[in-house]
């Protein structure tokens, strides 16, 4: 155990390195692509579609896009986690279960040096800190566990099912507009919100909105079902990972 626990931190290290130094940017790169990712959807939303009239939209926008931005880099990254560790594990055994770990963990760290300028564009924008601020670490530990159970998930079924990748690049792109990032999930007709509230990314993103924005505290009992389902889906994933852990090597990966 303490043996795959150096793996996941060495090889997530070292894929951080390697994708830094792939670039002139290098690190920069981090910043400079969700910058570039949250311009576009703000030229849309706020410039094009006329959404920024009330100056609190810019925030709200901009916590919505930041938020997502990590789960689906997230989910994208896992649906090619096995695949793309191919060599490794046909030269020498691993567990399956690492290689999602190990690509969460990178889109982690990216989210995290965003989320830190983040936080600086709110103090700039005239946010004052709340106390409620202190609550952010566990809505975040509360996705960082959604993640974690779907991508394991998506990278335990993807080696199979290859055409699978292409329906969670479109179902990405419609969970994105259901999610309540660029507009409140507590506007929509009652009878829309409580299908919308079954998302749990929609809950995700309103909690951060509220502890950030809105100076409330989260609500508890939303997180910990959320938390629940993360458990859930986290022991189908892996069960699924290990009933098939031989199989993924006899995989024909393209």
């Amino acid at each position: 155990m303490l043996r795959n626990f150096e793996l996941i931190v060495y090889k997530s290290y070292a894929d951080l390195k390697a994708e830094a130094e792939r670039s002139y940017l290098g690190f920069v790169w981090w910043l400079l692509e969700p910058v570039l990712y949250l311009g576009a959807f703000y030229v849309l939303f706020v410039l094009v579609l006329q959404r920024g009239g009330d100056r609190d939209f810019v925030p709200f926008f901009l916590c919505g896009t930041v938020v997502w931005k990590w789960f689906d880099s997230a989910i994208r990254g896992g649906s090619h986690a096995i695949a793309a560790n191919n060599g490794l594990f046909q030269q020498v055994y691993v567990p399956k279960y690492i290689f999602p770990v190990i690509s969460l963990l990178g889109s982690t760290a990216r989210f995290l040096v965003v989320f830190f300028v983040f936080l600086l564009f709110l103090l700039v924008y005239g946010k004052s800190p709340a106390a409620t601020w202190l609550a952010a670490p566990m809505v975040m530990l509360t996705e960082f566990c959604l993640l974690v159970g779907l991508t394991m998930l998506v990278s335990a079924i993807t080696p199979f099912l290859p055409d699978l990748r292409a329906a969670i690049e479109h179902g990405m792109m419609l969970l994105f507009f259901l999610s309540g990032v660029f507009f409140d999930i507590h506007t929509a007709p009652e009878r829309v919100r409580d299908y919308l509230v079954l998302n749990p990314m929609a809950v995700v993103i309103d909690e951060y909105r509220n502890v950030l924005l809105r100076g409330i505290w989260p609500n508890w009992e939303r997180l910990l079902l959320v938390f629940v389902f993360s458990l859930v889906i986290g022991y189908l994933a892996l069960s699924i990972l290990r009933v098939f852990d031989r199989q993924y090597g006899k995989v024909r990966f393209s």
